[in-house]
């Protein structure tokens, strides 16, 4: 029956980030708080808070990043939607535990950074991944550089054809005939 109970993602309120432990209630999370495992980590988090919160804050961007970029790509997408996708698994660092109190301060960090594209409607934040890989740019802007010469040999040819269909009507062989054609066999 425990084991049951344990399964899935369970409330926010009651995981230890520093312990990595989840409690079912607000007793066990109690509990929790005044084991000597607790107490020791804690002790650790006043000796180098800082250290900590900011190896939290670079694994929360990592997720979050690595995420946007392999579930949409450059594709615009709802910032909460992502960090939707991000918290579903189980094992995954809280933003509780990061430098940022909010999702909005968080998007807006990686927007002043550079790594995402942000804007913002009624519906709230949305965020695009920007493509920073030489290789994916390059393979990008040959495709692109494909396609404009692809272009322009449609361009010429369909020049080259119309120069031809006005030559032959200036020569009087346009092809077109008023009425049916008699076939002949050639002898």
């Amino acid at each position: 029956a425990n084991r049951s109970k344990a399964r899935g993602l369970q409330k926010l309120q009651f995981y230890c980030q520093m312990c990595q432990k989840q409690c079912r209630d607000a007793n066990g999370f109690k509990c929790h708080q005044t084991s000597a495992s607790h107490l020791r980590m804690m002790s650790i988090l006043r000796e180098d808070g800082g250290g900590i919160v900011s190896d939290f804050s670079k694994e929360f961007e990592a997720a979050y990043v690595d995420t946007l970029r392999r579930h949409h790509g450059v594709k615009r997408v709802n910032a909460n939607n992502v960090y939707q996708e991000v918290i579903a698994d189980k094992h995954h660092i809280h933003m509780n535990a990061t430098q940022w109190e909010t999702l909005t301060s968080f998007i807006q960090y990686l927007g002043k950074k550079g790594a995402v594209i942000v804007d913002e409607d009624d519906r709230g934040f949305y965020v695009q991944y920007v493509e920073r890989d030489a290789g994916k740019i390059a393979k990008k802007e040959r495709a692109i550089e494909r396609a404009k010469e692809e272009r322009e040999r449609e361009e010429k040819a369909s020049r080259a054809m119309e120069r031809r269909i006005r030559e032959a009507a200036k020569r009087g062989d346009g092809g077109e005939r008023d009425g049916p054609t008699n076939m002949e066999r050639g002898t």
